[in-house]
């Protein structure tokens, strides 16, 4: 053991390659399937380039740009609407926070309309 830690006092630029190594493989391991998923789209997106690069391409620019276009549509409709879900949710919460209180005034109120 004094012999490894001997070796990396004299040499931290094997330590730092170890911590190195270990963060990409935790990383890796954390990431593998949003990597997976990238790589995925990044070949959807070769292909509909080659598409449209096939089909004409004096006119690919004009393409691409409505594509993009369209994206960034569809992307600004994503975010309104989680904005709208975030709202919802938070209003849900604080009524749910309140219903407690409610049912225990209705079960006061019909305690008292009982005779109890």
């Amino acid at each position: 053991m004094d012999a490894i830690t001997g070796y990396i006092s004299v040499h931290p630029g094997v330590l730092i390659m170890i911590v190195v190594f270990i963060i990409i493989l935790i990383l890796h391991f954390m990431f593998k399937s949003l990597i997976k998923l990238a790589l995925i789209l990044l070949l959807i997106l070769l292909a509909a380039f080659g598409y449209y690069y096939l089909e004409d391409p004096n006119k690919m620019p004009e393409k691409i740009d409505k594509s993009i276009n369209m994206m960034k549509s569809g992307a600004n409709e994503i975010v309104d609407k989680s904005k709208g879900f975030f709202k919802d949710t938070k209003e849900l919460y604080k009524e749910s926070k309140e219903v407690p209180g409610d049912v225990n005034k209705l079960l006061k109120e019909s305690n008292k309309q009982a005779g109890k």
